[in-house]
């Protein structure tokens, strides 16, 4: 094929490519080891809604019953919500919606690598403010880049992806009352941290946006809903680079369901993997020579002193963790959080590891 028919910013570009996994246990995307069908009573009302779904019909292109199911859980109006196909749509939709070939993404570095790739796709540029020692974000520092840049678009990851840090909600309105231009604040992994969401702010911050998912606390990532809260503005522009048909039913259908027993799902869910947070942090710190970093998600980012060693232990111990080839996590491993028998597996895999160093 002839690479000059290729638009001109993804003519170097590489695809995102997801790993191939062989090990039996995938700790490398932040999944859940839970799944709403653990609830008999929730399979139960999936079961009794299932035997009305009609797949000869398109979805609802707004997925309104979900969209009034979603209001009530984040406390807003149903306009005030935007669904998408996982929270990567919403980021895209996002980029897509305000950023011109040569406008600037802000980001602090490390972080989820989507927002940077889906601006350079399009001809945009990604600014980076790294973090200081030990992965922590310095808010004021931040604040300032934002005024001295103007971006055209900033984005904050809260709880950050994939350094677990995160920053006071009044930090993040700090950020959002000097950004002249819209403001993502990525709240995947919110439901696991002790910390107040940003959507609160969303009536005193025009610019401000938003980013939930069902795909983490909920253990949904299979059928991909995220979602965007912002002001009924910002919906209507966001709406338009929607797919007429973004979200399926089946998902839709999935996603009632959850926010029905969200109560239910979420208490039982939320305390078991924060405890496991905390078990498997205490563990890694009894490793030689192994830096363990705080974090408010439903993972745990390490340094170690030879990452590709470390990924085949536990590769061999037929464990997946995610790796990265960036300078700033050189070494490092982020461990997504499951249950203490998988922790001790992780640590049995690894002092193994160090023992014949």
């Amino acid at each position: 094929m002839d690479n000059r028919w290729i638009r001109k910013t993804l003519q170097k570009a590489e695809p995102y490519v997801v790993p191939a996994i062989s090990e039996s246990i995938v700790i490398n995307a932040n999944e859940s080891p839970y799944t709403i069908f653990d609830f008999p009573e929730v399979r139960r009302d999936y079961e009794k809604r299932f035997v009305r779904f009609r797949s000869c019909r398109y979805p609802d292109p707004y997925a309104e019953e979900l969209r009034l199911a979603l209001s009530g859980y984040m406390g807003c109006e149903p306009g005030e919500i935007l669904v998408g196909n996982g929270g990567d749509e919403i980021i895209g939709l996002t980029v897509n919606t305000f950023i011109n070939p040569g406008d600037t993404v802000l980001t602090h570095w490390p972080t989820f690598d989507m927002y940077g790739i889906d601006a350079v796709m399009i001809g945009g540029r990604e600014v980076r403010v790294p973090d200081e020692d030990g992965f922590v974000r310095n808010a004021a520092a931040y604040r300032r880049k934002v005024e001295e840049v103007q971006p055209k678009l900033t984005v904050i990851c809260n709880p950050n992806n994939p350094t677990g840090h995160v920053w006071s909600l009044a930090e993040v309105e700090s950020i959002a009352a000097a950004a002249k231009n819209p403001l993502l604040v990525d709240e995947a992994y919110m439901e696991f941290a002790a910390a107040d969401s940003a959507v609160s702010l969303i009536h005193k911050y025009d610019n401000l946006i938003v980013l939930r998912t069902l795909s983490k606390s909920f253990g949904l990532a299979g059928y991909r809903i995220g979602y965007a809260v912002a002001n009924k503005e910002m919906i209507k522009a966001l709406s338009l680079m929607k797919p007429a048909y973004n979200v399926n039913a089946m998902s839709q259908l999935v996603g009632l369901v959850a926010m029905d027993n969200r109560d239910k799902i979420l208490a039982y869910t939320i305390p078991r993997i924060t405890a496991a947070r905390r078990y498997l942090a205490e563990k890694l710190r009894t490793l030689p020579d192994v830096a363990v970093y705080d974090s408010a998600a439903n993972f745990i980012l390490i340094r170690v002193p030879d990452g590709a060693a470390a990924v085949n232990a536990l590769s061999a111990a037929d464990i997946a963790v995610r790796s990265y080839k960036t300078e700033a996590l050189k070494n490092c491993l982020r461990l997504t959080v499951t249950t203490n028998e998988t922790a001790d597996r992780i640590i049995t895999a690894l002092r193994k590891e160090y023992s014949h160093a």
